[in-house]
Parts: C-alpha cells; structure tokens; sequence
C-alpha cells in the first residue's frame, strides 16, 4: 500500500514548512543582535528551541494517535506560524523568547504527527520509501530556504521571519482544504492517558533506535557549531563560501532521498541501511579533519550529509512497524531524543574546538561508529517486544 496522493500531499505540506525553516536560519543571530542581545542570550534562543521540542514532541505524537493526524498538524503549523510572525515583530528580548518558546511547542507538534501519518498511509514493505520522500521534502525545503531568508534579508532581518510565518499560515490552510485523516480509527472519550515517561523509553526494546536518534544530532552540532569557524580559521573562508558547499551537500541527499533510499532499504532493510549511514557519517566527520580545499571539505559535506540523512526517516520506518505504544506517541519519543541530542552537542561541540578544532569531529565520528558497530542495532528487536494490546487509544 502507497497512498501516492496523500503522500503528494504531505510532501508539499513538509517542503513549505521546511522552506520556512530554512528561510529564518541565517536570520536568526542576527535579529536578535537588532534588539542588542549578546551572544550567550542568542545561544539561548537555539536552547530554548530545542528544549520546547524535547519536552513536548511525545505529547503531540501521543495526541495525534487519540485525536487524528490533521487537527495535530494544522495546529502545529498554525501555532509555528503565529511564533515566527512574533519573532518578527518583537521589539524587546523577552518577546524574542516567548515566539521562540512558542515555535520550539507548536513545531513539535508537526514534525512527528507528519512522520505518523506516512505510517498510516504505507505499509510496512513502503514505508521506508514513504519515509525517503519526506525527508527529501525537507531536505528541498532546507535547500532553498537559505537562499531565499539571505535575500529577504536586504529588507530587514524580521522579514524572513514574517515571509516564514505567513508560509506556515498558508501550509496550515493547503492542509485543511487538501489533506485527508488518515488515522482510520475513532476518537474516544474520556481524559488521555498518560504518553511514556523518560523512564519507559529507557526501558523499551526500541531503545537502541532512540539512541541512533539522539546520537546523530548530537554528533551533526560539531559540524553546525564549529564548521564555520574552522574553515575560517584554516582556510579563510566565510559564508558564501560556505553556502555553496551545503548546496552541493543538499543536493546530493535530495537525490538519494528521493530517488535511491527506498531501493536501498529494500534491497539490505531498514537495519543495514541505518547502520551503514552512521558509519558512511562517521566517515564524513574524519573527511573534514583531512580536507586540504574546497572541493575536499565539499566532498566530506556530501559523504556526511548522505549518511547522516537517510538515517531519520529510516529509523522512523523503524520504530514505527516495532511499536506498540502507537506510532505518533513512538515517533514523537525519537523527536524528543533528537531534541535532546541538539541540546546537547553544540555545549560539548563547544567544549572540545578549544582545545583542538580537529577533536569535535573525531568525538562525533567516533560516537556514530560506536552507535552503528553496536550488536544490538543490528538485532531485531520484534522479537522482544510485549505482545500488541489493543489499547483505549488510538495506535
């Protein structure tokens, strides 16, 4: 089963709001420094971000298995969209954080409830070809929304963030009108049931996938937090320099996202492939340290990139056939992980470039390794898993 029309949809649906997201990057330091904030507030702004996401994204997975898909989705983009609108229009730091606060919940409340319906509407033969052409979707968005934010920036920095909420607006309407639920049970009565504590995850089967989750942005905030600064510092190059080199790399994992990952999967399955990223990643952080130019550091941002994207949506493919909590409450606790690992990698990212600029990406690369090397990454856990309850709420 391949829904192609719902997932033509959804597609459009992720490129928009990716599109969104890419459009504010290189905003965002700047509009806060409009406002006189100093470096360690910004820093904040990124934390607080991804702390709102971390906290929230099982509670919108777990709400969008009790209540449906859409209603969770247009809620996200229509809650993100009013947070980026404020961010624009903010004139004083507390604001800066409340429309950051505010985009951080609302956003989470997209991605995992778009990651579960690709669940619905696939079967488990597809799904991982479902998975691929999202992440393509958003690799796309990621592609030219950078581009787009640099030029709006000529009329102010609060204008991509304006332009960016007004997309999502307009997301949330091509969703209401054109998107159909997919989740095909009903909506029960009576107060939610409490989503997985923490605790839980930790105790699941599936906690070899959560980790690849937190593992793979925690070590990708080496090359977001210190690649720029390295390259300065060893080449003398700068943005643009920089941004034709993350072309190159989008590009290439647009491709093999929408065009070879499903073909892979089905060829060596979800586990081969994800544990071949992670190292094909690793293999990208050691390319980094050995480049000698442009066209070197280029070709480690591509391995890097190809590797380190093919791994979300086929470990979403994953956890969503092993789960049997639901697949937006499992969906949303592998959002949450990756929240965590964006908490977290930039501070030891950080941490380590001091000290030498070579050693935030031989920790990364040896942290995917490891992960990917780990037996029980390539052990099914099916087999350990409780046997499926039907449960009060929707799964």
């Amino acid at each position: 089963m391949l829904d192609r029309k719902a997932l033509g949809i959804l597609f459009c649906t992720l490129f928009l709001l990716m599109l969104g997201v890419g459009i504010i990057i290189p905003n965002i330091a700047y509009r806060a420094q409009e406002i006189s904030a100093s470096a360690f507030q910004i820093s904040l702004l990124f934390t607080l971000y991804s702390l709102m996401q971390f906290l929230f994204a099982p509670l919108w997975g777990h709400l969008s298995d009790r209540v449906g898909r859409k209603p969770i989705l247009m809620l996200g983009l229509l809650g993100n969209g009013v947070g980026l609108l404020l961010f624009g229009i903010a004139s004083s730091l507390p604001w800066l954080y409340a429309a950051r606060g505010l985009s951080g919940l609302m956003s989470s409340a997209a991605l995992p409830t778009a990651m579960a319906y690709v669940a619905d509407v696939t079967d488990e033969s597809s799904r991982g070809r479902g998975m691929g052409l999202m992440g393509a979707a958003m690799g796309l968005g990621f592609i030219f929304g950078p581009g787009i934010g640099g030029a709006l920036a000529w009329l102010g920095h609060g204008t991509p963030f304006l332009v960016a909420g007004c997309l999502n607006l307009a997301t949330c309407a091509l969703a209401a009108i054109f998107l159909r639920e997919s989740l095909q049970r009903q909506p029960v009565d009576g107060p939610p049931r409490l989503f997985p504590s923490p605790a839980q995850a930790f105790r699941s089967p599936l906690l070899p996938f959560y980790l690849v989750a937190f593992a793979v942005p925690f070590a990708m905030a080496a090359l977001e937090t210190t690649f720029p600064l390295l390259i300065q510092a060893r080449f003398g190059y700068g943005a643009h320099d920089m941004g034709w080199m993350f072309l190159f790399m989008g590009t290439a994992v647009f491709l093999v996202q929408a065009f070879f990952l499903g073909r892979l999967i089905q060829a060596m399955g979800e586990q081969n492939v994800m544990a071949a990223g992670l190292l094909v990643n690793a293999a990208g952080f050691l390319m980094v340290i050995a480049a000698a130019g442009r066209a070197s550091l280029t070709a480690s941002l591509v391995v890097g990139g190809v590797g380190n994207q093919v791994m979300r949506p086929t470990n979403a493919a994953l956890i969503s056939k092993r789960t049997t909590l639901g697949k937006g409450a499992a969906i949303g606790i592998m959002d949450s992980f990756d929240s965590l690992g964006r908490i977290l990698g930039p501070i030891v990212a950080g941490l380590l470039y001091h000290p030498d600029p070579g050693y935030p990406y031989i920790a990364s690369a040896a942290v995917l390794a490891l992960t990917g090397l780990a037996p029980r990454l390539r052990k099914d856990p099916a087999s350990e898993e409780a046997p499926q309850v039907t449960p009060s709420v929707g799964s």
